[in-house]
């Protein structure tokens, strides 16, 4: 019986170590082809993107988590304080909005820097600006 409890916390463990892996949704207007954006908390974390001439690539950047506390406690403290106690806690993840700014670079030198957010449930989505000033919106699936 202890093997079996054990064995079932290393797959909650393993479950919750796992990076997340998101793939670049192809836009009408923007120049990246393909890409992904992978990121566990930590020096894995890498944004590739994929131009016809170009592959763009950084790794170990920070991914920001924020919580706005505040307004959830007037939101949610006296009308559902289960809810709010969830959320407070760290349990209830619905509610954290997820950044990254980071910088792309080529092996040629170019550089696309570029801003995603996204919720608790949501995919990443943003915008990269080229070196010239061009800004291009993209997201993930």
């Amino acid at each position: 019986m202890k093997t079996f409890y054990l064995s079932i916390l290393a797959i909650f463990l393993l479950a919750g170590c796992a990076s997340q892996t998101h793939l670049l949704v192809k836009e009408d207007n923007a120049p990246f082809f393909g890409g992904e954006l992978v990121h566990d908390r930590g020096e894995g974390n890498r944004l590739v993107l994929e131009a016809p001439n170009r592959r763009y690539e950084t790794r170990g950047f920070v991914v920001e988590r924020q919580t706005n506390l505040a307004a959830l406690r007037k939101r949610y403290y006296g009308v559902n304080p289960k809810h709010w106690e969830r959320i407070f806690a760290g349990l209830d993840t619905d509610h954290v909005v997820y950044s990254v700014e980071t910088i792309a670079i080529s092996a040629e030198g170019h550089e696309v820097s570029c801003q995603l957010i996204w919720g608790g449930g949501a995919k990443p989505a943003g915008v990269c600006t080229d070196q010239a000033g061009t800004a291009f919106p993209i997201r993930f699936e």
